[in-house]
């Protein structure tokens, strides 16, 4: 039944960002025509419309996500949405995995973008970005470039982080609209949502900000490696350490909050 819901997410959600990936497709294909016929002026162009698409489109899905959680829950849809036979864990189960999908995938394509107009910036610039690669021999800067692999290791960091960075962001949202919507709240439950997510986010956040700096758990980097190491960021001898504690807290806050969520969806929630 999972897959079902998931299929049937998929399709729903994506007429409302399909447009987003139409448009970084043909701006790509108007920035690639411009390097190749090397008309400046397309180039200048088609950069700073791609920027636009890079954020425009992940701010799009986020607001996405959001009201399709919404509209198929607690708006008129939701009760074809609670009436059919499945329980409340693997619909909002369904929910979390497409929105952290979709997010994602927005932040790919931003990446995308942003790489496009690096290589479009080059090839305008044409040697300009080997005179730089000298500049940086010359400075003694190349020994301090992280080895091959030291950085597909941070790679692999990086995604982790950006996958509980998503998860977050959907558990606190998910979280704040359920909760509006319940009969206490229901009257004003885009206020409410608002400032539930605020309260709650702001609050969780100060705290992992403490337990980034406080707590023992923290990455250790270097040009030649990356480990964990069990001192906080304050205490660590590193040149360059990474407190990890709050990031763990606030996704493990997060969870716990989706958890919420599906009790509350299945014994408060008050479909309108």
């Amino acid at each position: 039944m999972l897959g079902k819901l998931l299929k049937h997410e998929f399709r729903q959600s994506a007429r409302s960002v399909s447009l987003i990936y139409i448009s970084a497709a043909a701006v790509i294909a108007f920035t690639f025509i411009g390097m190749l016929t090397k008309v400046t002026w397309i180039g200048i162009v088609a950069s700073i419309i791609l920027y636009l698409v890079a954020l425009i489109g992940v701010i799009m899905t986020l607001v996405s996500v959001i009201r399709n959680f919404y509209e198929t829950l607690y708006s008129n849809q939701g009760y074809l949405s609670f009436t059919l036979p499945v329980n409340c864990s693997h619909l909002l189960g369904s929910k979390v995995i497409v929105a952290m999908v979709w997010v994602i995938l927005s932040l790919v394509l931003a990446a995308l973008c942003f790489l496009v107009i690096a290589m479009n910036a080059k090839a305008t610039a044409e040697g300009s970005m080997e005179g730089i690669w000298d500049v940086i021999e010359l400075a003694g800067l190349k020994e301090m470039l992280p080895t091959g692999a030291t950085l597909v290791k941070l790679a692999v960091l990086f995604v982790i982080g950006v996958l509980l960075l998503v998860l977050t962001f959907v558990g606190f949202v998910f979280f704040a609209v359920t909760l509006a919507n319940t009969r206490a709240l229901q009257k004003h439950p885009k206020l409410f949502g608002f400032l539930i997510f605020f309260l709650t986010y702001g609050v969780t956040n100060a705290i992992g900000t403490k337990l980034t700096y406080s707590l023992p758990l923290s990455l250790d980097i270097s040009t030649q490696y990356v480990k964990l190491a069990f001192v906080s960021m304050r205490e660590s001898s590193s040149s360059f350490p990474v407190g990890i504690g709050g990031t763990i807290f606030m996704a493990l806050v997060a969870v716990g909050l989706l958890l919420l969520t599906g009790w509350i969806m299945e014994h408060k929630v008050n479909i309108k």
